[in-house]
């Protein structure tokens, strides 16, 4: 995809702004680029308008509304494509988990000056233990041993990959008997190898992000130090424990729709499918792709992989209750999906399921944008529309605040500046 570069200064006038913080939105607001960065943002007073700088360009996009690029801080990527179809939906930047960290670190390079990727931030290597989850098929690190067999292995590890250029790495702690019983649990990581892992990234300067859906896992993972949660907790969280998650802090990427997903494929795939945009010719899916996910085989293959469905759906209540007290207590909530199945389109299909956890659209749109940039250290150069930030931004044909699925509805997005978009071949208002 082509970049289309900005003028040296342009200014967007006349659209409903909502800046990333939480605040209320701006109606008829100015926002003011140049050179890839934001210059100003506000109301587009008169004397605002007057004050331009000669030779300005101003964009007239009064009845759309604009906001930061989306930011997902839990993806998996399977191919090029899926990088590729996560900008197409509005999504700007992304905490890719990756089991190698030389290669992640050449496509984090790649994707800084990519027009057609959102901006990678890895957390590299994958931690496990061998024949445990994340050791069915994936590969090992061609630098490293993401699979340690003492503590002094991991330490070893950690210390290569910061060397190698490592910022963050995330470990798996989690038998997978929650989604996969009565199938046999898989071995996990130590203890003692799981908190030398985390201490010694955390004496090296990088951040641990931490699979562990089971509260006695989650717990063991923040008493050692991790910065992120990178799933939901499956039983209740403890005042305890969300005092420490508050005050140190730890991050909680909640992936909401991963736990909706396994509890029943089919009845997700087709809320997922019913909205007309996914399915619109040269603006959503593939047609291929929606026909195989339709099929029965899709469901049924999810179900045998995953039969411990019905304990996933027993547990939904209590996850969206986790999110609203983490929320209410100040524990910074950041937006993920880990969705391979809708890659970008999982974005707004997790906003979703935070409003309806009762997490209000301007504070679901900070998760996906402030939060988020907060969770990967990125939070002085994105994640909100402010003076001397990067103009990742997105310009939406309708108000993702009456919606939060409007972030569907792009007509541009902008990346460092550039435009990027439209999302997927669009060229008209849907």
């Amino acid at each position: 995809m082509r970049a289309l570069l900005l003028a040296t200064t342009i200014a967007f006038r006349g659209a409903t702004l909502i800046d990333g913080t939480g605040s209320a939105a701006c109606a008829d607001s100015l926002l003011v680029v140049s050179d890839g960065r934001i210059v100003a943002v506000g109301a587009a007073t008169p004397e605002a308008v007057r004050n331009l700088p000669v030779g300005t360009q101003i964009r007239n996009v009064s009845g759309k509304w604009i906001m930061p690029g989306l930011i997902d801080a839990h993806v998996h990527a399977e191919s090029d494509d899926d990088l590729k179809t996560m900008l197409r939906w509005g999504v700007t930047s992304v905490r890719l988990m990756a089991e190698d960290v030389a290669a992640a670190a050449s496509l984090e390079a790649e994707s800084r000056t990519r027009a057609d990727t959102p901006q990678v931030f890895p957390a590299a290597p994958i931690f496990t233990t061998r024949g445990g989850w994340w050791d069915q098929g994936q590969p090992p690190d061609r630098s490293l041993n993401r699979f340690p067999a003492t503590p002094e292995e991991a330490r070893r590890s950690v210390q290569r990959a910061r060397d190698l250029g490592s910022r963050e790495i995330k470990l798996m702690l989690d038998d997978m008997a929650w989604c996969r019983a009565p199938r046999p649990a898989l071995p996990r990581l130590s203890p003692e190898i799981a908190k030398a892992l985390i201490e010694q990234a955390r004496s090296s300067g990088l951040r641990a992000s931490v699979h562990a859906p089971n509260l006695a896992d989650a717990k063991e993972a923040i008493a050692d130090g991790a910065t992120a949660l990178a799933h939901g907790v499956l039983e209740p969280i403890d005042e305890k424990t969300i005092e420490v998650m508050k005050q140190r802090p730890v991050f909680y990427i909640p992936t909401m729709d991963i736990f909706e997903f396994l509890a029943d494929t089919r009845a997700f795939v087709d809320s997922v499918l019913a909205d007309p945009i996914v399915t619109q010719r040269m603006v959503g899916l593939p047609e291929d792709l929606v026909t195989r996910y339709r099929s029965p085989a899709y469901a049924e293959g999810y179900r045998q992989r995953y039969p411990n469905f019905e304990n996933v759906k027993k547990r939904l209540a209590g996850l969206r209750q986790n999110l609203r007290a983490l929320h209410r207590a100040g524990v910074p909530i950041a937006l993920g999906t880990d969705m391979w199945a809708f890659p970008g389109l999982g974005v707004s299909i997790e906003m979703n399921l935070y409003i309806k956890s009762d997490i209000s659209a301007l504070e679901t749109i900070r998760a996906t944008t402030q939060t988020a940039a907060r969770s990967l250290g990125i939070e002085g150069d994105r994640g909100t529309l402010e003076p001397g930030k990067r103009a990742d931004f997105l310009i939406l044909y309708a108000d993702p605040i009456a919606d939060v699925k409007n972030v569907r509805r792009i007509l541009e997005t902008y990346k460092n500046g550039q435009r990027v978009g439209p999302v997927i071949g669009r060229t008209t208002n849907p």
